[in-house]
């Protein structure tokens, strides 16, 4: 077991199942989150995942993260760093950002879909509280139908299909465009005692 792959790092924002927790730089250069972006099951709808991934270029990765990048690691309540989720191409004039998100395949299956659905609603809920972010795009492999079905529970609608859009190898695929507003979370915030997430 690598020294580092339970490594309690500082919480940022606590939820019910998982802590957003601040990774740092022994973390990129000593724990496995490079080997996430290996395995052909966790990048199976990613762009990544056509040339291999080492520890180096994970800690160049994290090294070079621009001013417009947030990223924040998703541990359960064990202690496991089990994904990341970041926001970037924020634009703070016209109060917009993309979410991203990658789940490894540690930690408790049965949960996994809860996990990564709280995971994105802590971001989605920092974004727009504390960063007052009016919008938040995401796009996504067309495969992936299921999880935007459970995405509307916390406000990200459909907005666009992109025939052929996805291509990597020798697969060409379509993708889809979906965002969250500010109203929408509002009004959503407001049904469920203030919190996007309840439980």
């Amino acid at each position: 077991m690598n020294k580092l792959e339970n490594h309690k790092l500082d919480i940022f924002i606590a939820g019910e199942l998982v802590d957003l927790v601040v990774p740092t730089t022994e973390f990129a250069k000593n724990s496995n989150w490079y080997s996430w972006f290996n395995d052909k099951e966790i990048t199976r709808f990613l762009e990544q995942g056509t040339f291999a991934n080492t520890s180096e270029k994970q800690l160049q990765f994290f090294e070079n993260i621009s001013s417009d990048r947030f990223l924040l690691v998703i541990a359960d309540k064990n202690g496991r760093n089990i994904g990341v989720i970041s926001l970037s191409f924020i634009n703070h004039r016209k109060k917009c950002c993309d979410i991203a998100l990658v789940v490894s395949k540690e930690g408790d299956k049965s949960l996994k879909s809860y996990i990564s659905l709280e995971a994105m609603a802590l971001m989605t809920s920092h974004a727009f509280d504390m960063l007052d972010m009016k919008r938040i795009n995401a796009g996504q492999h067309i495969g992936l139908a299921r999880w935007q079905s459970r995405l509307e529970l916390i406000g990200y609608k459909l907005e666009g299909l992109h025939i052929n859009k996805f291509k990597k190898g020798r697969e060409i695929s379509d993708s889809v465009t979906i965002s969250a507003s500010s109203i929408d979370y509002s009004l959503l915030c407001e049904k469920r005692n203030g919190n996007l997430w309840d439980g």
